[in-house]
């Protein structure tokens, strides 16, 4: 357990909190963050102790809860837990790759006063989609799911996750979640966590061709679908205007993720332990924790090329990216394209700030 810091009223509460209830999936992702599976199966807390952790979130003053994985709908008490943080007053998220919603399953969504279901769709193609699931008619179903959710009224958001096989294929993914109707479509960096290599990783200029193509498509679909992201390096490619608003890398400033037994991480690309939430208690993991105080601050603990660079307070580089090619969660960020990192630790690189609710 971290030695406590004092509480920055700022950060009072994260406004998003990701938890995977499971690790069982019925896919087998190459790019799974979670390292979820069908034989995976990572201890989970009691219902009880799951219902007092949401209450734990809604006292602390936590906004959106998203319910993840893993394939949530595969636990066993999803519909009571999203049911409970529903009526504690969250704005509910569940992120699914469609296979378990039928047409039940899409009423009951509903029927619960979910806010939104974030679908997974790795391409417009259905044999890429496949491959990257290792779940043979993934695809099909998770076109169904999103069809099934807009009869229901659903809010329906569109997933996509470039890496280096499917990054050219983000323009027609977003062509094809405005055909089915989807409410919005939300890019998610690609972080090597998990189950996912660093040979998946786009090379900056790849990822600054993506991030570029997602901004424009924002334009474009106005009034018809939202597009959205979630990378702190969008930031640099928006006007000043913008760029006042944005606040980069959300790691334990607006975001947090827990683990199926209540572990806290910063974020849900990286592993590192803040503490367990039966044991140690929600607010006081958010308000102790030295890490977070760090990522919280910037100024004087981010390093390398995101330290010394000008874009400190609005992109900050991400963090979980940092961990993922050199173990320290303050380095600087190999995948920037403005700053370049030319470190030893960044050599095996392979060639919106919103949230997904």
């Amino acid at each position: 357990m971290e030695a406590s810091v004092p509480r920055v009223t700022e950060f009072a509460a994260p406004l998003y909190v990701a938890w995977e209830i499971t690790h069982h999936c019925n896919a087998r992702c190459f790019h799974c963050y979670s390292a979820s599976g069908p034989d995976v199966h990572s201890p989970e807390l009691d219902l009880p102790s799951a219902l007092n952790l949401i209450d734990q979130l809604a006292d602390a003053g936590v906004l959106v809860l998203a319910f993840s994985g893993g394939e949530p709908l595969m636990h066993r008490h999803w519909p009571d837990l999203v049911d409970h943080a529903v009526r504690r007053g969250l704005s509910v998220n569940v992120g699914s790759n469609g296979s378990c919603i039928n047409d039940r399953n899409a009423e009951r969504l509903k029927a619960l006063g979910v806010k939104s279901v974030t679908i997974s769709l790795d391409s417009h193609r259905p044999e890429t989609h496949d491959y990257f699931r290792q779940l043979p008619g993934c695809y099909e179903r998770a076109v169904a799911a999103i069809e099934r959710l807009v009869a229901q009224g659903v809010r329906v958001v569109v997933g996509f996750t470039p890496t280096t096989i499917n990054w050219r294929d983000g323009r027609s993914v977003i062509e094809l979640a405005a055909s089915l109707g989807a409410d919005a479509v939300n890019l998610s960096e690609y972080v090597p966590a998990g189950r996912g290599s660093r040979e998946l990783a786009l090379a900056p200029h790849q990822l600054r061709t993506v991030l570029d193509e997602w901004v424009a498509a924002r334009e474009e679909f106005k009034g018809r679908m939202e597009v959205m992201w979630h990378d702190c390096r969008v930031g640099l490619l928006v006007t000043e205007e913008e760029q006042r608003k944005y606040v980069g890398c959300g790691a334990g400033r607006l975001i947090a993720r827990i683990m199926p037994d209540g572990t806290v991480t910063p974020c849900v690309f990286l592993p590192t332990e803040i503490g367990n939430i039966p044991a140690d208690g929600f607010r006081h993991l958010w308000d102790a924790s030295q890490l977070l105080q760090r990522f919280r601050d910037r100024q004087g603990h981010v390093t390398g090329n995101c330290g010394s660079c000008s874009h400190l307070r609005t992109c900050g580089g991400c963090r979980a990216v940092a961990y993922a090619y050199s173990g320290d969660p303050l380095a600087g960020d190999p995948h920037c394209w403005v700053n370049t990192l030319m470190s030893e630790s960044a050599s095996g690189l392979a060639g919106g700030e919103g949230l997904p609710v």
